[in-house]
């Protein structure tokens, strides 16, 4: 493995990488970026030593930026941390880690989304199970109104945590979804977008261009014909990242951006 390395989450996953860097011993810096959200993972000669992210610090860092789909990452050798926030083993992280993303696969079933709204079960009271804090904090946010990116939001609780309590609470039987679930509209981009980004990046990189562009459409799980506004300043980035030159790329994003405006 070569020291530095760089790629996409959809592709390499971040547990693989985690162990890849166990295995050889390695000492770096793990960077990861998912549109604004930023992650750090450091390892000394193979041994996690501190992770943050914005969900939180050490082991709770971790767990939340290994169930990321996508986003980029690059491993920088031989950067150290003077922090050291995770005492758990190595390897038994690990395969604690490989089993929370089991659980993480079958919380995703029940709430794929942040848009799904919960309601107060009729079949049980709360008071007939034992909930910790942020359980109760939880269950008193929800209303049958209020949807999973609301409460998130209102907790200050990133996607991991606000989801992995929801589900059980739902498995616990203390809420059941809403009847009909509330669904913010979403606002889709115009085809013609597309081909104004791809003409652009062409004249910048070549006849690659349009390989690249559906190919990091695909990636986040997107299609040209449904392509959300929210997600165009994140294609905007990885697609710009092929652009070698700063000016250019800058240039680029700062173009198709702007264009936005008139779709």
């Amino acid at each position: 493995m070569p020291e530095a390395f760089a790629g996409n989450v959809s592709q390499f996953k971040v547990i693989d990488i985690l162990k890849l860097l166990a295995s050889e011993r390695q000492t770096g810096v793990l960077n990861l970026q998912r549109g604004k959200e930023k992650g750090e993972i450091y390892v000394d000669q193979g041994t996690l030593v501190h992770a943050i992210c914005k969900d939180g610090v050490g082991l709770e860092a971790v767990f939340a930026i290994l169930t990321w789909a996508d986003g980029n990452f690059n491993f920088s050798p031989k950067v150290t941390s003077e922090e050291k926030s995770i005492e758990k083993d190595t390897p038994s992280l690990l395969e604690e880690a490989r089993k929370q993303l089991a659980e993480w696969q079958q919380i995703k079933k029940l709430i794929p989304s942040q848009d799904l709204v919960f309601k107060l079960s009729s079949k049980r009271a709360p008071d007939e199970v034992n909930l910790k804090h942020d359980a109760w904090s939880m269950l008193s946010q929800i209303d049958g109104n209020k949807t999973v990116g609301d409460i998130s939001n209102e907790l200050k609780m990133g996607e991991y945590d606000t989801t992995r309590i929801l589900y059980k609470l739902y498995t616990s039987g203390l809420i059941e979804m809403a009847t009909v679930p509330q669904r913010k509209e979403t606002k889709i981009v115009d085809v013609g977008f597309f081909d104004l980004v791809e003409e652009k990046l062409m004249e910048i990189i070549g006849p690659v261009a349009p390989v690249i562009l559906e190919e990091e459409i695909k990636n986040m799980g997107e299609d040209k014909t449904s392509f959300p506004v929210s997600k165009v300043s994140l294609l905007v980035e990885k697609v710009s990242g092929d652009i070698a030159d700063e000016t250019q790329r800058i240039a680029f994003q700062k173009t198709t951006l702007d264009a936005l405006r008139g779709y």
